[in-house]
């Protein structure tokens, strides 16, 4: 059983991850003709083109792909429940609370791990790749506000682990706010 969570979980967060790029990428407007852009629009084209027929964008919100992200977080949280991971018995309602705190979640890590493959990358490609353009692009918005308080000291910007703090903080506090939950997330 413990190999069938690790793999329903592990897809669902895959999931979960490719979709929250996919909004974010929308949201701060990266370059469209990077291989990896294009790699996540069409990943999740065929199921977000036919569900934005049925589902239209109001304004610039993409409402179909948060609607299924929001769909696929319930799911999680009913995976999760089902296989025993949580200890108290979910009703219908706590599902929709704690899909909010799945996508909070997996929006946490991903932000954490796309931080710490720009900086490896920093050090490696010296923003000579596509990759690292893409990381650039969907971090900056969130390193720059720290980087005009603290800016680099000589040759070493202390901004990216000055965020990490922050989002270890956030993390640190979310288990003490859900608990047991926000572990097995």
């Amino acid at each position: 059983m413990t190999s069938l969570y690790f793999l329903g979980n592990t897809i669902l967060t895959v999931c979960l991850y490719v979709l929250i790029l996919r909004l974010w990428m929308q949201r701060v407007r990266v370059n469209f003709y990077n291989p990896f852009t294009q790699f996540i629009v069409r990943i999740t084209q065929p199921i977000i083109g036919p569900l934005r027929k049925v589902i239209p964008s109001i304004k610039q919100i993409d409402t179909a792909t948060w609607v299924l992200l929001y769909f696929v977080a319930v799911i999680k949280i009913i995976f999760i429940s089902y296989y025993g991971m949580i200890n108290e018995s979910i009703w219908a309602s706590k599902y929709l609370l704690y899909a909010i705190a799945v996508i909070a979640h997996a929006f946490g890590h991903l932000l954490f791990w796309l931080l710490l493959f720009r900086a490896i990358l920093s050090w490696v490609s010296r923003g000579q790749s596509n990759a690292d353009e893409l990381l650039a692009q969907l971090t900056e918005p969130l390193i720059a506000p720290i980087r005009r308080i603290v800016p680099p000291l000589g040759m070493i910007d202390i901004s990216f682990m000055i965020f990490v703090f922050i989002l270890m903080f956030l993390n640190m506090l979310a288990v003490d706010v859900f608990g047991y939950l926000w572990i097995v997330l």
